[in-house]
């Protein structure tokens, strides 16, 4: 490790990481608030499993596209502008309660803003951080998206138990501008731009970068490769469920299991922390695997899948037990193992292609979050047709597993070779 103790691109990092967080919270805040919006609008379970699904539409939506956008354009100002979009939307989900249609539309506009951070995090990592601590660093900037949730349990039931529900949304809305000032105070496009940047840690960030070909390839190439098809399959499968847990879980625990609102503010941040810890574990394991000599597969794709398959069962088990108490301690064994492996899904990209690093990433966790679009609209309608919490959380169990077979057999993390975006160019391997 070169540089200070806390070198400029992990400083970085924590801001992207406090920018997630941000990002999450203003996305799950309305899961949180859902039980008490339902009896203040009257609206029931399948029509908030559409509201939900809403603002994924948005987010899958402009996935690709902006992926596309972060490899060509400045990841570092399109953080800005996503960062305005979201905050601004989320201010305005309180007018939602006019119409059903209004409420659906501003939700999708949460979505459509935030689609475009993971992409531009990706694209603006691989230009900062070494190709070794990669994983590292990405999980690092994008598990503030638990650290949010985690926030979102307290603060949204503390919100609600002292106001009524919209300021919910105002406070989560003012916090992204506080996030603004500071990412445009500190942050730049590329080390080399960093005012305060050691003249050691540039040369070490720039002597470690995956290597980029000066050829330039076509974006939209990517989402025709096998191996990125594969794994964006695997993903959106395992996303199926991931989604589910997020926007229902709040619910399932106050009318299955009998948590009052206040205890399920706090109860509902051990799964969410347990996801945190896999996340950083998964990222800091997938690199420490590569930096001991193990293939490039087995680091970021085949020890990542195994995680997968040891957390089914616990899915399974979390709806099944009768306790309540065990039930969280399940869905907490699940989540944690679950994003161990997001560690390998992350760094899989920059394997692929460093120079299409964030169209890759468009590509997965567009896929994914189609399938998100469809895991709590389906929960929704399920549980309101037949009553049974169990059933959704076992289709999303039986989905998890076939992700695992295709990321542990089928995803190889090798160069892509995908055609030259100039005409008449020959296809050629990045390496």
């Amino acid at each position: 490790m070169a540089g200070p103790a806390f070198p400029v691109r992990y400083r970085l990092v924590s801001l992207l990481t406090a920018g997630s967080m941000i990002n999450y919270l203003d996305r799950v805040n309305i899961a949180v608030a859902a039980p008490v919006m339902m009896e203040s609008l009257g609206w029931d379970e399948g029509r908030f499993g559409v509201i939900f699904s809403a603002s994924l539409v948005g987010y899958a939506l402009l996935q690709f596209p902006g992926g596309v956008l972060a490899d060509r354009w400045n990841p570092y100002k399109l953080l800005i502008l996503v960062c305005i979009g979201f905050s601004v939307f989320t201010a305005l989900t309180p007018v939602g309660q006019v119409a059903f249609g209004l409420m659906l539309a501003i939700r999708f506009g949460v979505g459509m803003f935030e689609s475009i951070t993971f992409p531009a995090y990706a694209a603006l990592n691989a230009r900062w951080i070494p190709r070794q601590e990669y994983s590292r660093a990405q999980t690092l900037s994008i598990s503030g998206t638990y650290l949010g949730q985690a926030i979102a349990y307290p603060l949204t039931t503390w919100l609600l138990t002292m106001s009524a529900w919209p300021m919910v949304f105002y406070c989560n809305a003012l916090l992204g501008g506080v996030w603004l000032i500071a990412w445009m105070a500190f942050a730049t496009h590329t080390p080399a731009e960093h005012p305060t940047i050691s003249r050691r840690e540039l040369h070490y960030i720039e002597s470690n970068l995956a290597p980029r070909q000066a050829q330039k390839f076509s974006p939209w190439a990517v989402a025709k490769e096998r191996q990125v098809l594969l794994l964006s399959v695997s993903y959106l499968l395992l996303v199926y469920g991931l989604w589910m847990i997020v926007l229902w879980l709040p619910t399932y625990m106050v009318k299955v299991r009998g948590f009052t609102l206040q205890q399920m503010g706090w109860v509902g941040m051990i799964p969410t922390f347990a996801s945190f810890a896999g996340l950083v574990s998964g990222g800091t394991l997938s690199d420490l695997l590569l930096q001991r000599g193990f293939s490039v597969r087995f680091a970021r794709a085949q020890a990542p899948s195994l995680c997968i398959a040891l957390g089914v069962p616990f899915l399974v088990a979390a709806v099944l037990v009768p306790s309540g108490g065990a039930s969280v301690a399940c869905f907490a064994a699940y989540l944690f193992l679950m994003n161990i492996a997001g560690g390998g899904y992350w760094a899989l990209p920059l394997e692929m292609n460093p120079r299409l690093v964030g169209a890759i990433d468009g590509v997965m966790n567009g896929s994914g979050n189609f399938a998100g679009i469809f895991g709590p609209m389906t929960a929704g309608f399920l549980v309101a047709a037949t009553g049974s919490w169990a059933l959704p959380f076992l289709v999303a169990a039986g989905l998890a597993a076939v992700s695992f077979m295709i990321f542990f057999f089928l995803v190889v993390p090798e160069p892509l070779r995908v055609a030259a975006s100039a005409p008449g160019s020959q296809t050629a391997s990045v390496t």
